[in-house]
């Protein structure tokens, strides 16, 4: 009777975990500054935007990682992120994009690594 609670509390937290696996984010920032302040400066993409009165305003974004792991990979090296100054909501996707200057890395149980500054 015990293994069977047991696994009803460890099955829905893998599952968890396993969706967390899949889900990208990239953190959105108000200026350049505080996206330097968490990723390396390359990473930080300036983008134009408007909002909801239609007034065009820059915010910068950071690169996309997965939502259980803020790791990415530039240029052969591993770069994490260094805290988490964002000012609003993250984006979220399915989708990693096909040129972007980094790639997200799968986090995992054992996983390792390093990471530089910038």
């Amino acid at each position: 009777m015990r293994s069977k609670k047991i696994s009803l509390v460890v099955v829905p937290l893998l599952l968890s975990a396993c969706s967390d696996n899949k889900t990208l984010k990239q953190d959105v920032y108000d200026n350049q500054f505080d996206c330097t302040l968490d990723w390396n400066y390359q990473l930080c993409d300036k983008e134009l935007n408007h909002d909801e009165s239609g007034a065009l305003y820059i915010r910068y974004i950071g690169p996309q990682y997965y939502a259980n792991n803020r790791e990415v990979k530039y240029k052969g090296r591993v770069v994490a992120a260094y805290s988490q100054r964002s000012s609003r909501q993250p984006l979220v996707s399915k989708v990693v994009k096909k040129f972007a200057k980094s790639q997200p890395i799968r986090g995992g149980f054992g996983r390792g690594g390093g990471s530089f500054g910038g």
